[in-house]
């Protein structure tokens, strides 16, 4: 019994795939064909092609060239594929089975359009497939026709069911074409079918801000917080929300239960408006709300300059005369901040108009000396402008306020060296490096200092060293090196490491360096090609000049 029950399903089971297909007419060609499917159902292929070969030599059957089609798929044959599968459609044109299967191999194939072809015939006879309908829509986005698509994925979704997959594809064509109402929409069928996927409720509310529908956006945004109440992102979003409502105080409600706090008094409530304007470079809805909240904070705290200076900066971006001119007003009205003076020179230091940055630097460092802020910011920016004895006084009062400050340190080292003043340069770094015994750029320069000087080259050289153990392609430390083995007379060493540098790039100091060491070595002819291409780069180098003249 049991037997004969298994023969029995195999039988029908092999009825039926001969009944979806047409069979020969010719009984020899149909025993061959028979042979051959019982192979098929073995997956015994390479038996089962030859045998639907040798029936196919009897009677050009559709059936059989469909069954060889299939075949030929199996085994990754897809040419073949597609030719036997042609020579079915064209015997039995009315078969949708072998329509589809064509439309399937042309999708292999990559011939999105014939593969569109066939299947709106197949969906002609089928309406209601709901494979064949997503199918199509796949072949219009591959054919980068998503309106096409689109079509299609609703008639799935209005007419027949929520799918996964469908309503993804539908809320990326929608995003694409910035239609954020549509994009909500799908999100939220996406998230009937999943209600606690997180990152659909993102999606969803992020949708909606660019609607924007600021209240659906919330409301998302709450249902997160219910189950995550310490989402420190999403409250965050929330306050944005609330004040691009124009709902102030109860932004700062959320921002103070943020923050555990009872209230928020206004250097907090600055924080927040700060914090937005800083987020402005990658989202520039922030600047808005940044803006919002300050006006707001300019009305309600008149004698704070914050809110003023800020928005002045905001406006600059539209009418940089117009800030400008509300600045100088702001520090000839408020003249009891140092914040202000580090605020408003630095305004003007960071677009690189250094001379109006220290005009207000030193104002500031003059009314508050013993702001170590104001000092240095004005050594630096003199420095900058090449003013170093103008720089000196500031740096040395910054140091004297903050003695381990390393920018303070450096930049004073650096204005030590450009002036000459040997005895206090060497002090400097010796005190800078007490503070920051493995700073790179402090042993770098003090090294470079030391042999300019002829001085200690054998210390020198030992600090320049673990400039390039820690970092071995910068150009600058590796040309330190290579001058002080010069100056040690290692010229073949020295070569070396300043070719190096060069090959991290070139400047008319690495080439005077280099024609220095030919020179010494007695390579004449060498240095004089360095000297000239430095020159080239440095027309006015009175320096290499007279080194090119010397051998003329």
């Amino acid at each position: 019994m049991k037997r004969f029950f298994a023969f029995s399903i195999l039988f029908s089971a092999f009825f039926c795939l001969i009944q979806a297909q047409d069979k020969p007419a010719n009984p020899k060609a149909l025993e061959l064909f028979i042979e051959a499917k019982t192979f098929e159902l073995k997956d015994n292929y390479l038996a089962a092609i030859s045998k639907y070969n040798d029936a196919l030599r009897i009677e050009k059957s559709p059936g059989i060239y469909y069954a060889l089609s299939k075949l030929y798929s199996n085994v990754t044959q897809h040419q073949k594929a597609l030719e036997y599968v042609l020579e079915a459609v064209k015997l039995s044109p009315a078969n949708i089975l072998y329509k589809e299967h064509l439309s399937d191999v042309y999708i292999i194939l990559g011939d999105y359009n014939n593969a569109l072809k066939y299947l709106k015939e197949v969906i002609q006879k089928n309406p209601d497939d709901i494979n064949l309908l997503y199918n199509i829509g796949r072949m219009y986005e591959a054919l980068k026709q998503p309106s096409e698509a689109i079509k299609y994925y609703e008639n799935i979704t209005e007419n027949y069911q929520y799918d996964e997959t469908v309503l993804l594809r539908m809320a990326d064509i929608y995003e694409s074409y910035n239609d954020y109402a549509n994009t909500a929409a799908t999100v939220e069928k996406l998230l009937l079918l999943n209600p606690t996927d997180i990152n659909l409720k993102y999606s969803a509310a992020a949708a909606y801000v660019k609607i924007p529908d600021y209240d659906n956006a919330i409301r998302i945004y709450e249902e997160i917080l219910s189950t995550n109440p310490n989402n420190r992102d999403v409250q965050t979003e929330v306050i944005k929300l609330y004040f691009r409502q124009h709902r102030n105080s109860e932004a700062f409600e959320k921002y103070s239960k943020m923050i555990n706090r009872d209230s928020v008094d206004f250097m907090t409530k600055m924080d927040v408006a700060i914090a937005f304007f800083q987020a402005s470079s990658e989202d520039k809805e922030a600047l808005s709300v940044s803006k919002s909240i300050l006006q707001t904070l300019q009305t309600a705290y008149p004698n704070e300059w914050m809110p003023e200076y800020y928005l002045a900066y905001i406006d600059s971006k539209e009418n940089r005369e117009m800030s400008e001119q509300k600045f100088n007003e702001l520090l000839a009205r408020v003249d009891t901040s140092a914040e202000l003076y580090v605020q408003v020179g630095f305004y003007y230091y960071e677009k690189n108009k250094f001379q109006p940055a220290v005009d207000i630097f030193k104002k500031g460092a003059q009314k508050f000396p013993s702001d170590f802020r104001l000092n240095y910011l004005t050594g630096n920016t003199y420095y900058r402008l090449s003013q170093n004895r103008e720089a000196l006084p500031y740096l040395e009062k910054a140091v004297e306020i903050s003695p381990s400050d390393l920018n303070a340190l450096s930049n004073l080292g650096l204005v030590y060296d450009d002036l000459k003043m040997n005895v206090e340069c060497d002090r400097l770094y010796r005190q800078a490096l007490s503070y920051h015994p493995e700073n790179i750029l402090l042993l770098n320069n003090y090294a470079y200092h030391l042999a300019e000087n002829n001085e200690r080259l054998k210390e020198a050289l030992e600090m320049s060293k673990k400039t390039i153990d820690k970092e071995p392609n910068n150009a600058s430390y590796l040309d330190t090196y290579g001058w002080i083995l010069y100056k040690l007379k290692d010229y073949k060493n020295a070569a070396v490491y300043i070719e190096k540098a060069i090959k991290q790039g070139k400047n008319a100091t690495l080439l005077d360096h280099l024609g220095d060491i030919y020179e010494a070595d007695g390579e004449i002819v060498k240095a004089l090609k360095q000297w000239n291409e430095a020159l080239q780069l440095e027309p006015e180098n009175e320096l290499v000049k007279k080194k090119i003249e010397k051998y003329k």
